[in-house]
C-alpha cells in the first residue's frame, strides 16, 4: 500500500523521482521531447557495486515527452528473462522539472535554439574525462531514443501511467 502511495505521488508530480539501473542500462523512447534549459557534459556513472560507465550528463530545467516508454531488462527471475516496462503520456505529455539523466547513447531528429558549446581538458585529479560541453535554451527531438544508467527529476508528472513486469525481452527499442 505504501508503494502505491509513493507511485501515486510521483505520478501527480508531488514527489521527486529517481531511478538507477544496477548492471543494466535502461532504455527510454517517445514520440516528441521538448523542453528548455538543456545542458550536456561528459561524466562517469559509478554503480553501487563500483562498476564505472562513461556517460553524458544531460540536464533540463523543464521537459515534456509524448508517448513515454521506459524499459529495463532484468536478470533471470524464476528461470526466465523479465522486462520492466513503464508507459505514460499517451493522452497528454509526461512533464518533468529539474531533470538529470546519465546516458551513454542518445539519438533522434534534433532541433536546438540558442546553442553554445565549449571544449575543455581533463580535470587535474583525472576524475573528469574532458571533452565538449553544450547548452541550448530550447530543444525539440522527434523520435527520441536513449539508454541511461541513472535519472532523477525534481518533479515528474506521468499521465496515463502503466507499469508492467513482462516475461521475456520487451525493450522500448
Amino acid at each position: 500500500m505504501a508503494a502505491g502511495a509513493v507511485l501515486a505521488g510521483m505520478a501527480q508530480g508531488a514527489l521527486a523521482a529517481s531511478v538507477a539501473a544496477s548492471g543494466n542500462a535502461f532504455k527510454v523512447s517517445g514520440d516528441r521531447l521538448e523542453g528548455s534549459g538543456f545542458t550536456v557534459v561528459p561524466g562517469t556513472y559509478t554503480e553501487p557495486g563500483g562498476s564505472r560507465h562513461p556517460v553524458l550528463v544531460v540536464t533540463a530545467r523543464e521537459a515534456r515527452l509524448e508517448n513515454l516508454c521506459v524499459s529495463l531488462l532484468l536478470p533471470e527471475l524464476l528461470g526466465q528473462r523479465m522486462t520492466v516496462v513503464v508507459k505514460a503520456g499517451t493522452s497528454r505529455p509526461v512533464r518533468a522539472t529539474g531533470l538529470s539523466v546519465n546516458a551513454d547513447r542518445a539519438f533522434g531528429d534534433l532541433r536546438l535554439t540558442d546553442v553554445s558549446a565549449q571544449a575543455f581538458g581533463a580535470s587535474k585529479d583525472g576524475d573528469g574525462p574532458g571533452g565538449l560541453s553544450g547548452k541550448a535554451s530550447r530543444l525539440v527531438v522527434h523520435d527520441p531514443r536513449f539508454t541511461g544508467w541513472q535519472g532523477a527529476a525534481g518533479s515528474f508528472h506521468l499521465q496515463d501511467l502503466d507499469i508492467r513486469l513482462k516475461p521475456g525481452e520487451h525493450e522500448c527499442f
